[in-house]
């Protein structure tokens, strides 16, 4: 779910360490296929999902593994708030009824969050709505002057910082959406419990190899939290 080609590397070196504690798992990642095409697809060994999706459709189909504890602000955590932003100077006032820009309907970062965050309707936003299709284009429609307002996943924003900081100029987090867990790591429903205790075992260990410092460092990773799918719908549930 972040294919940034400044991450690439870290996320196969964390993979490959993890993968190697699974009998039978995949040695390696894939980068050809599209992360939401991979959730329902019969090869699917292992993925990482987005929330929203995960409790409306994925719910009997995929068991959560967990998520990462991520660094972001300063502070370590298995859950975030999405950063509303806009263009440098905008009137915060007007923007609950500005041009929205968004990467999918079924986003929880980027879609459900800027309906709660501006208290409108789901799953409705009252004005004009541009899909982009992702994060990165849904921040360029703001800078170009295409959108007013966009909601964005809090580790994209963060790493964008880091990698291409060029990419967020002009604009300025104006709000945060909801307090929601990280994006979860899902197996196959039908994986028998001793894979999925091994996944879950092995992404444990993963967090305390000391070769993996800078890969993790890198990826804004200094954990990982068991969850299961009920704490997404409790988290969600008044989203919902």
């Amino acid at each position: 779910m972040y294919p940034f080609e400044g991450l690439r590397g870290a996320w196969d070196a964390l993979y490959r360490s993890v993968a190697a504690g699974v009998p039978g798992a995949p040695s390696d990642l894939r980068w050809d296929v599209d992360a939401h095409e991979s959730w329902l697809d019969p090869r699917m060994a292992l993925s990482q999902a987005c929330g929203w999706p995960l409790v409306t459709v994925l719910r009997e189909r995929v068991r959560v593994v967990g998520t990462f504890v991520v660094e972001l602000d300063g502070e370590a955590s298995h859950r975030y708030r999405s950063v509303i932003v806009a263009r440098h100077g905008a009137d915060i006032s007007s923007l609950a009824h500005g041009r929205a820009a968004v990467n999918s309907d079924d986003s929880l970062s980027g879609f459900i969050s800027l309906l709660d965050a501006f208290a409108a309707t789901v799953p409705a936003w009252p004005a004009e709505v541009t899909w982009t299709g992702s994060h990165l284009a849904s921040i360029d429609a703001v800078r170009s002057g295409r959108s007013d307002v966009a909601s964005i996943d809090a580790l994209t924003w963060g790493y964008l910082r880091r990698l291409a900081p060029e990419l967020l100029e002009g604009l300025e987090v104006v709000a945060r959406g909801p307090l929601v867990p990280c994006l979860p790591v899902i197996l196959p429903a039908a994986t028998s419990p001793g894979t999925f205790a091994a996944w879950r075992s092995s992404f444990a260990a993963a967090m305390m190899d000391p070769d993996l410092r800078d890969t993790l460092d890198t990826l804004l990773i200094s954990g990982f939290q068991p969850l299961d799918i009920e704490d997404y719908e409790a988290a969600l549930a008044s989203l919902m």
